[in-house]
């Protein structure tokens, strides 16, 4: 095809169970432009590409597999699959994920055509674990719109797959090079920070997507420690943030949630230095925070019952 108005990328590692439903997602568009769609493949040790290279013989005109003889990892495939995409948008789509409204695209170049000011568009999402759904996550939420870099630092209200943003723009930040520079073990919630500090972000309503949660995804299949290398990330993504752009308003909020999110660590994992680390911060009378001291003073008392709670709250967890 010549040069499509969009690219849809996906990136994809031991999806066999899940790749056939994202293709699908992606090929039920309906829109009045052409797209091309770019699947980076690494070197899975299931079926995986056995499932993509069926769908590519049956759509070459469409579908762009990028691969390589032994597995480069997320952050490289990612970049590689970035640096594919021809199309004047690139919207996401994670193997393991899927898009549920055919209009999805259509509706997402149509606003970002009409609002040159506007870098990128995200949508309301569902959630499935299992035989489990739980839909419209955002529904009734005012999500922040136009300037939302604040917001973004504060927290990540945006879900990958359903995003759809400009290609010049996502270029222009190549994501990569931070990502591999810090060792983040995410790379989504810096790439729409880094966009939301150039240009105006958008929300759609529309439930568009859902989004996988299973034992082997990134974020969802993690013992504690992995958890809180995750965790940890996050609140240096944040920081990291605060000091380039400038955010230093935010440093009470983020101090303050990062405490209270260290507290569970400090508690289940038993570690002295991070219990300390949180006791010191809440006994500041100037937080106001009764509780997590009380948690930690009486660390003893709460040991079982946190750890009850959280295990629990691993096997039901639906929301991201």
């Amino acid at each position: 095809m010549d040069k499509p108005l969009v690219s849809v990328k996906t990136i994809t590692y031991n999806h066999e169970k899940f790749i056939a439903q994202c293709i699908e997602g992606i090929l039920n568009q309906k829109t009045n432009f052409d797209f091309e769609y770019i699947i980076g493949e690494d070197c899975s040790t299931d079926k995986t590409m056995e499932v993509i290279q069926e769908y590519a013989a049956k759509y070459p005109g469409i579908i762009r597999v990028i691969t390589s003889e032994n597995n480069v990892g997320a952050t490289i495939n990612d970049q590689r699959t970035d640096e594919a995409c021809r199309g004047k948008y690139v919207a996401f789509c994670e193997g393991d994920d899927y898009w549920t409204d055919p209009y999805k695209l259509q509706k997402q170049v149509d606003f970002l055509e009409a609002n040159t000011d506007y870098g990128l568009v995200h949508t309301n999402f569902s959630c499935q674990k299992g035989d489990k759904f739980l839909k419209g996550i955002r529904d009734g939420k005012n999500l922040p719109c136009g300037n939302v870099l604040s917001d973004l630092i504060r927290g990540n209200h945006i879900a990958t797959a359903s995003v759809c943003m400009r290609n010049d723009l996502l270029q222009a930040i190549r994501i990569g090079e931070p990502i591999r520079k810090h060792n983040w073990r995410m790379g989504d919630y810096p790439l729409w920070i880094e966009s939301a500090a150039r240009m105006k972000v958008h929300y759609l309503a529309d439930d568009t997507i859902t989004y996988r949660i299973h034992g082997t995804s990134a974020t969802h299949g993690l013992d504690v420690m992995g958890d809180f290398r995750f965790f940890s990330d996050r609140y240096d993504i944040k920081r990291h943030y605060i000091k380039k752009f400038g955010c230093e308003d935010l440093e009470p909020f983020i101090n303050k949630m990062y405490h209270r999110e260290l507290l569970k660590f400090a508690i289940f994992l038993k570690d002295e230095d991070l219990r300390e680390t949180c006791l010191q911060y809440f006994k500041d009378s100037s937080v106001g925070e009764s509780f997590p001291y009380l948690m930690l003073s009486q660390y003893p008392i709460f040991d079982s019952l946190y750890c009850f709670v959280y295990a629990t709250r691993k096997k039901l967890k639906m929301v991201v």
